[in-house]
């Protein structure tokens, strides 16, 4: 059976039109927030998750973050960054919770237009919080590309100084609206997030007053897209039923939720039976979102690497055509992050100007040296050891993290949880939301 384009698995594993999870604006809105870090921290330790194989854990959090429906009122905000983009950045902006509450930045996982599943979840948490959104789309979406960016997207510390802009230009468009602003990223977006709370912090006048929520961060951005590229290893395509999984899922996340999923049949899938959850979480979290990425990048930056984006395509005859279009599709079909790195990430111009390769960027910015870059913010982290994202090295990284946090640093590493399936859990959820949303926490 084929696996559906990504546009059609989203169309599977979301439900129908009325029977989607109804969005409850404010209904936690007065309810006791955390008073000081001390709290937070007991709060997190009691914390748990069940054992659940990484990627099954990984599928059922996305489907289950994908049943959201959100409520009408999200408005599509055009802003200005003419240093990063040539045409306008479009965010999307929840303000159903009226002037002067908290505003939390949404910043998604890489690929994600800011309509993902796990960003609507946290549209919902914080809607329901009594706070307001606006969610950025990932720099290495297709509509941030269309935007036409100046640099290479992938890049955390130039998403940061991008996204910094964009919050000002806000802040000054709706002042009543940006009293308060905390941050809430995933995945890529924990990275972004971190990257942005530091250059905060280094710039002249404060713009992030609130705190800061970092969900399955990647240690390093390189190291992770290197465990996204392995994954393709470990299954054949064509062999998975992915179609078939989904619809399980769906099923079986909303007929038990998260506490009593492990009496779905799904949570006995395990090494040697999960082949179709690491299709899904390569397929749909990455691998077809990279193949779009480089089939832009290569000719918006004027690469023109790929064979049917050369000069010798143009001039050739029909039959030396034919080779080229095959040969452009197997590249592009059989992508991987290194090459994407190697042959058209190095040649940014930023890098260059800060003579960076990839990799010194990425450990330049990864998600520690950004931490330990910044004091004045309070941060709550939470990953899981057995994220396919992270490889061994990074796991004991994040571990030290966990144990040597600064004062207004809180970092929990649970021994299961998979890749952005933490916030599946209620009680997480709710403990991450109180966070961002709380006030003056010491």
């Amino acid at each position: 059976m084929k696996a559906p384009s990504l546009p059609e698995w989203e169309a599977l594993i979301k439900p129908e039109p009325g029977q989607g999870e109804k969005v409850e604006i404010g209904s936690r809105a007065d309810e006791p927030l955390p008073r000081s870090i001390a709290d937070v921290r007991r709060e997190v330790a009691r914390l748990d998750y069940q054992k659940l194989d990484p990627y099954v854990a990984s599928v059922a959090g996305s489907i289950a973050a994908s049943q959201v429906e959100l409520p009408k009122g999200e408005e599509k905000i055009a802003v200005q960054v003419p240093n990063f983009y040539k045409e306008d950045v479009e965010v999307l902006m929840g303000f159903q919770n009226g002037p002067f509450v908290p505003m939390l930045v949404v910043l998604p996982g890489i690929h994600s237009s800011g309509t993902s599943s796990h960003a609507n979840l946290l549209k919902k948490l914080a809607l329901e919080r009594g706070m307001n959104y606006v969610c950025l789309p990932n720099s290495m979406s297709k509509d941030m590309l269309e935007d036409m960016p100046i640099h290479h997207p992938g890049n955390p510390r130039v998403d940061a100084m991008a996204t910094r802009e964009i919050l000002e230009n806000l802040r000054d468009r709706y002042p009543e609206f940006f009293t308060s602003i905390s941050v809430a990223g995933y995945s890529y977006g924990g990275l972004h997030g971190a990257n942005l709370i530091r250059l905060d912090e280094e710039s002249p006048e404060r713009l992030i007053d609130g705190n800061f929520v970092a969900i399955s961060p990647p240690e390093n951005l390189e190291h992770s897209m290197l465990q996204l590229d392995d994954l393709r290893e470990l299954y054949k395509d064509g062999t998975a039923t992915t179609s078939d999984t989904g619809l399980k899922y769906k099923r079986d996340v909303k007929k038990y939720g998260y506490h009593g999923f492990y009496q779905s049949e799904l949570s006995g899938h395990t090494t040697g039976s999960n082949v179709d959850e690491i299709e899904i979480a390569d397929k749909y979290g990455s691998r077809d979102s990279l193949k779009e990425l480089v089939e832009i990048v290569d000719t918006q930056f004027g690469h023109n690497l790929l064979p049917m984006n050369t000069e010798e395509y143009k001039q050739a005859g029909l039959t030396k055509k034919f080779k080229m279009r095959q040969e452009h599709k197997k590249i592009v079909e059989n992508i991987t992050y290194r090459q994407f790195s190697d042959q058209w990430l190095s040649k940014d111009s930023w890098l260059e100007q800060n003579h960076l390769t990839p990799g010194q960027m990425a450990d330049k910015y990864s998600f520690t040296h950004a931490m330990e870059a910044v004091d004045e913010t309070p941060i709550l982290t939470v990953g899981a050891a057995d994220d396919y994202i992270l490889n061994r090295n990074d796991v004991e990284t994040l571990r030290k993290l966990e144990t040597n946090s600064g004062k207004l640093e809180i970092t929990r590493i649970f021994d299961n949880g998979g890749h952005v399936s933490l916030d599946w859990n209620p009680k997480i959820a709710e403990t991450l939301i109180d966070f961002a949303a709380a006030n003056d926490l010491k």
